[in-house]
């Protein structure tokens, strides 16, 4: 045979350099396009590698042992969203005795024709195909318009049969004898086409075109594929000879993973291409991760294409050093999915967290290598981070939810990587012994107050992060945290904790903290092992059941792969059981679980959407059913499960996610990010008086001193001897900071509080002193916090009128406000002002008629020292909002 001589002149003549096309075509006298066509067969049938790039050189192959069939073909998706296919594909090809013929539907690009050629691959790996079986590709399109050159083309013609018919001319189906015939865009075969193969496929046998008295017969099998629904482009009679119809979904419809290992696939590709690493901004791999893919894997190819195209360009004409792909080299669709993508943003940190820089792809199949942020400080991340956001005019909502995500990713890997990392001996060299004991105690005193033990991991990870915290303040660098707000709201418990955590950290260290560093103790308390890796012993179980051998399974693998947890539980329903014997086994596995707790039901179709009521009898616990499956989903329910929400609430965070998809998110755009201006810190001043020189007053100042030492950096403690008495109010003005009080052995005359000297020698009035410059403190710590949450309401100006209001409603509701009573409400005005300048609604108040009815007068106060505030900056609560702030005063 001839495609034997073409193989036995390559393995005679490529020895170590390989061998083109062209030589085999002069040494065997064979044209150079049956030489081609013949080593393409060879390289489909493992017998012959070829090299990539120009010239296209072909080099022997060692014949192969059995292969793997588990390993092979199929093995490189390990995206659940294409398991069906694969598991139908697999039963087509080895139903006996000779396999099914398959329509694989799905829509442009999605990759239906390197499927089909996986499914050929299969075969000849479990030993139903012969290794040298062909594949035969066929595109129905060019011949839509032409029923008798389409059946000359694929049944072969009889010389003499028309019109400059020669000589007799062989069809793909003889061709493809012994292997598989691909009827690509089969859609497009006019209806005389598809009646063509009705008798081939039925009986095996055909006619070329001309003869009348001979039958031949092949053995092949028929893979078509379709972009059309087959029920509404295909003669049903046609559909019927295809027993096996299976759909390829889409790449928006796929996992992240799945979406990341073919973006990997095509990157090394390029790189292979060009014999250059190519590296790859973190901006860029998310736009291609989260964009619409309007021509699926057809579209991202043309567009990792484009962009590489551009980046090499700029290589070679030396304006780059590299080729550094960065996400302004994407095509303007692809670029947008940065802005618009809302569902993916939680599962980016999987792939790539906020300490991630780039990626280089080397063309080999090997571990990724991504390029870390020269900075380790989650500070400095966080500022870059926000800065790049907001220099790409997002909106602060989207640049607030994309924080979140990533701070999370990365505080779950930097636990995980303390951990491995130290053991305690050597964190001693890293950390100083002050903050190990400081860490120890936090993590006591958080651990009794959430009734929660905490393993090493927040150790270590806590213990290193205090230090950092501690060495950033004393650089006089800030500390911002864009998540307070949320975190506060959301976590209200945990905040509050946190907040006393941080005045620990403040008295040991002699620091005073911003209330941003409160929300990173939180999310450490919030993001351990024990809150994110075991399953809660009371709460919400996420229960996932859906049709299928191992649907439900695959769906919550992945979402507990993507948390780190096996907080999802699956339960499998094979589509031939009935549904009352589904039901009872259902029961059982439920009243079969360790923990009884309420349960939230993920749901697929049928008959599993009345269950909900049946099992919540017979299993007496709440239950509440959802018609919803997706990894996004369960992924949603497990995040809120596992931070202690109720029932009700996940409930309807599911149901919201799909409403999050349709909402637009950008609302305002921003001014590109500039360099982070300084925040001027107000110092805070006390003053000692003595009449009888500076002794006494300096006995004073070492014993406030002491007392008071975490305050130093904002707290001055001034000395001033009295000569006469307008001399000391003259040297009052001239402080140029907030004089908090004033310590003398008589009073003056000044609306500053004073203390006498028997006060401060006493506990009680040096804990009243205390008291007066922790509040005082907490203020000069707000502002820089509120400064970073508002952008319609000036700062100081804001402070100065709620300073008025908590003063004022304090006193009238006679209600003490703690420090951290104060931050919660400070931030919740903001917050609300802030929302309310925006044009945003409010949110409705439970009852509220009622609640106003019996609370008429506490409500009546809190509008009447509210209208200051309001009028100062054109706001007109709405009464659900009153009735929250009475309900916060009530409660806290």
């Amino acid at each position: 045979m001839r495609i034997e001589k073409i193989y036995n002149c390559l393995k005679k003549e490529a020895g170590e350099q390989g061998i083109s096309t062209l030589r085999i075509a002069q040494l065997t006298g064979v044209g150079r396009a049956n030489v081609s066509s013949d080593l393409n067969k060879l390289v489909a049938a493992g017998r012959v590698r070829k090299s990539r790039g120009k010239p296209v050189l072909y080099f022997p192959l060692e014949p192969r042992g059995p292969i793997d069939a588990e390993t092979d073909a199929f093995s490189r998706f390990a995206d659940p969203s294409l398991h069906a296919a694969i598991a139908q594909a697999k039963a087509a090809v080895l139903y006996p005795p000779a396999g099914m013929n398959v329509l694989i539907s799905g829509e442009t690009g999605v990759g239906k024709s390197l499927f089909a050629e996986l499914m050929y691959d299969y075969a000849r790996a479990v030993h139903q195909l012969p290794a040298a079986a062909p594949f035969i590709i066929f595109n129905c399109a060019d011949y839509a318009s032409n029923p008798q050159l389409l059946s000359g083309q694929l049944f072969g013609s009889k010389k003499g049969a028309y019109t400059g018919s020669t000589e007799n001319r062989i069809g793909l189906l003889e061709q493809a004898d012994g292997g598989v015939l691909f009827l690509d865009e089969v859609h497009r075969l006019p209806p005389e086409g598809q009646e063509m193969f009705f008798t081939f496929i039925d009986k095996g046998f055909f006619r070329r075109v001309g003869e009348t008295d001979s039958e031949r017969r092949v053995k092949v099998r028929i893979f078509a594929s379709t972009t059309e629904e087959p029920e509404e482009s295909l003669l049903r009679t046609f559909t019927r000879r295809f027993p096996m119809v299976l759909r390829l979904p889409a790449l928006r419809e796929r996992s992240c993973q799945a979406r990341f290992d073919l973006i990997r696939r095509l990157f090394n590709h390029e790189a292979a291409h060009l014999k250059q690493n190519i590296t790859v901004s973190i901006n860029a791999l998310r736009a291609l991760l989260s964009y619409d893919y309007p021509g699926n894997i057809g579209q991202l190819k043309s567009d990792i294409h484009f962009a590489c195209a551009g980046a090499y360009a700029e290589y070679i004409s030396g304006k780059a050093k590299r080729v550094y792909l960065c996400s302004r080299m994407l095509p303007a669709h692809s670029r947008s999915a940065l802005f618009d993508a809302i569902g993916h943003r939680q599962l980016w940190p999987v792939i790539a967290g906020i300490n991630k820089q780039s990626i280089t792809f080397t063309g080999r199949d090997e571990p990724i290598l991504f390029n870390e942020n020269r900075t380790e400080d989650i500070y400095d991340l966080i500022a870059l981070r926000v800065s790049e956001l907001k220099s790409m005019g997002m909106d602060n909502a989207v640049v607030e939810e994309e924080i979140e995500s990533e701070i999370a990713g990365y505080l779950q890997t930097y636990l995980a990587e303390t951990a491995r990392r130290f053991d305690s001996r050597k964190l001693a060299n890293l950390v100083s012994a002050r903050v190990l004991n400081l860490t120890e105690e936090i993590i006591s005193y958080a651990g009794h107050m959430l009734q929660k033990s905490f393993d090493n991991k927040i150790y270590y990870g806590l213990a290193t992060h205090i230090e950092k915290a501690v060495a950033r303040l004393r650089q006089n660098k800030h500390i911002v945290n864009p998540q307070l707000n949320r975190i506060r709201t959301a976590h209200k418990a945990v905040f509050n904790i946190a907040l006393d955590c941080l005045r620990m950290i403040e008295r040991v260290m002699e620091i005073t903290l911003p209330v941003d560093e409160a929300g990173f103790l939180a999310m450490f308390f919030l993001y351990s092992e024990s809150e994110f890796g075991q399953p809660r012993s009371a709460g919400v179980t996420v229960l996932v059941v859906a049709h299928g051998s191992r649907t439900a399974s695959a769906i919550v693998e992945t979402a507990n792969e993507l948390l780190g947890t096996d907080y999802a539980l699956a339960f499998n329903v094979p589509l031939e059981v009935k549904a009352q014997t589904v039901l009872e086994d259902i029961v059982s596995y439920i009243n079969g679980l360790p923990e009884q707790a309420d349960i939230l039901l993920l749901v697929d179709m049928g008959s599993l959407t009345a269950f909900g009521a049946a099992i919540e009898a017979r299993c007496e616990v709440n239950v509440r059913a959802l018609q919803l499956v997706s990894t996004l989903h369960v992924i949603e329910a497990v995040q809120h499960a596992m931070n202690g929400c109720s029932l009700d609430d996940i409930y309807r965070s599911v149901l919201n996610v799909n409403l999050e998809f349709e909402q637009a998110i950008c609302h305002h755009a921003l001014q590109p990010a500039v360099a982070e201006p300084t925040i001027p810190v107000n110092k805070l001043a006390l003053i000692t008086v003595c009449t009888t020189g500076e002794g006494t007053a300096k006995v004073v100042e070492n014993l406030l001193t002491t007392v008071l030492a975490h305050r130093k950096n904002i707290i001055d403690i001034i000395s001033l001897s009295l000569t006469d008495e307008q001399d000391i109010y003259r040297q009052i003005r001239q402080l140029t900071q907030t004089v908090v009080a004033i310590i003398s052995p008589f009073p003056l005359q000044t609306p500053i509080l004073q203390f006498d000297l028997a006060d401060v020698l006493h506990r009680q009035g040096l804990n009243k002193l205390q008291e007066i410059i922790d509040t005082e403190a907490t203020w000069v710590m707000l502002e820089g916090t509120v400064r970073q949450m508002l952008r319609y309401l000036q700062p100081a100006d804001f402070l100065a009128y709620v300073r008025v209001f908590t003063a004022n409603i304090g006193e009238a509701l006679t209600f003490h406000f703690s420090g951290n009573r104060l931050i919660g409400l400070t931030l919740h005005l903001a917050s609300l002002f802030e929302r309310y300048r925006e044009g945003a609604v409010g949110h409705d108040f439970p009852e509220k008629e009622d609640y106003m009815r019996e609370h008429s007068a506490a409500i009546a106060l809190i509008r009447q020292h509210l209208e200051p505030l309001e009028q100062a900056f054109a706001v007109r609560l709405a009464d659900d909002e009153l009735c929250s702030l009475h309900r916060f005063f009530l409660l806290a």
